[in-house]
């Protein structure tokens, strides 16, 4: 009677522990692993990184300024990971995963820009994730639906070369380029991201469509110089003596050249256009553990003594910018738009093809 009684219980016991077992032995999913809460969160995701090994970050930073001293950085702090990177602007690393995706290759792990998560998301190839820094920034730099996180910002302004213009010469307000002395001495990016049309849709937002296009109308006839390469490349050849002035660089670029001695200053001129850089997680990472630790260290405040370190912007509130002036209220200016991914993709058409009409031949 006793073992009659008992043996479906034993058995029971049996088929459960069998399937914990199955349970601990699946490898969880990239879905799993990304939304991962919890009192051991991060035993788990250690534990999971220290299998994988490594990780693929597709990177939009500067290779020598950022993306090797936040190497160094993480590795430290994670010795058990290794980090492999890719570097390109953020049209070309969205392209280099939705390609990869389409073709069934599954590499990168991280990928990060202005616009680059929310293009791929876009595709359908992004993850939902959960970090905890996230909860320490406004709203405005976090993704209400969870696809992005924002690892630093930009600001983006006029830079010269202060052996080629004068103090009392610098540009200070829109309608100071309109001046016929810089007709033909002026260049920017055709980037999508961070050059011409960015400014195009800054200066629409500021004065609104009709004030806007007429301004930009005139703009145009001063021959502003076009560029394929980064804003970073044309602050350089700016530094070089090619021309005296360059739209739409990142504030801090002309910060860290003239540090290094190069004839690099830049000009704020106001609302200052403001875009974001974001960060996410392919949703076919192979090495998911490692991916949610980097995302989490870029968010963190170790993560963003890093940027701060470099003489990047830290989007975390409560970090300031090494030199205080790069940010709002810092003394050099004090209006800025910030402009998030999904306006850059949503409205980038229009403000392409104003860019496309007026200021290409």
């Amino acid at each position: 009677m006793i073992k009659v009684r008992f043996f479906p219980l034993i058995f029971s016991i049996i088929v459960a522990g069998a399937a914990f077992a199955e349970s601990q032995a699946r490898a969880a999913s990239v879905e799993e692993v990304a939304l991962l809460k919890g009192p051991d969160r991060q035993k788990v995701l250690e534990q999971g990184a220290r299998k994988e090994g490594k990780l693929v970050w597709y990177s939009t930073l500067i290779v020598d300024q950022l993306v090797r001293p936040m190497k160094a950085a993480f590795e430290k702090e994670y010795p058990f990971i290794q980090i492999e990177f890719f570097r390109g602007n953020s049209e070309r690393v969205a392209q280099k995963v939705i390609e990869e995706y389409q073709a069934r290759r599954y590499d990168v792990d991280v990928a990060d820009g202005t616009v680059t998560p929310t293009l791929i998301k876009k595709a359908g190839f992004m993850q939902r994730f959960f970090s905890p820094s996230v909860a320490e920034y406004p709203p405005e730099l976090k993704d209400p639906q969870g696809y992005w996180g924002v690892s630093n910002l930009y600001f983006m302004t006029l830079g010269y070369n202060t052996r080629m213009v004068k103090p009392n010469e610098v540009p200070k307000k829109w309608e100071d380029l309109l001046n016929p002395k810089w007709k033909g001495e002026v260049i920017w990016s055709t980037s999508r991201g961070s050059g011409a049309p960015i400014f195009i849709g800054n200066v629409l937002a500021a004065m609104g469509k009709e004030k806007g296009m007429a301004y930009l109308e005139r703009l145009a006839k001063q021959n502003v110089a076009k560029s394929t390469a980064s804003a970073r490349a044309l602050l350089d050849l700016v530094i070089a003596g090619e021309y005296p002035l360059v739209l739409n660089i990142f504030n801090h670029h002309a910060v860290i050249s003239k540090k290094a001695g190069a004839p690099s200053e830049w000009q704020p001129i106001e609302p200052v256009a403001a875009p974001v850089h974001t960060v996410g997680l392919p949703k076919n990472s192979p090495h998911p553990y490692a991916a949610m630790l980097l995302i989490d260290f870029l968010l963190s405040r170790k993560g963003q003594k890093v940027f701060q370190d470099v003489n990047y912007l830290p989007a975390h509130p409560e970090m300031p910018a090494k030199e205080v002036e790069l940010k709002p209220g810092g003394g050099r200016f004090k209006k800025a738009n910030y402009l998030s991914p999904e306006s850059l993709v949503d409205k980038g058409d229009e403000w392409v093809d104003i860019f496309q009409k007026l200021f290409v031949k």
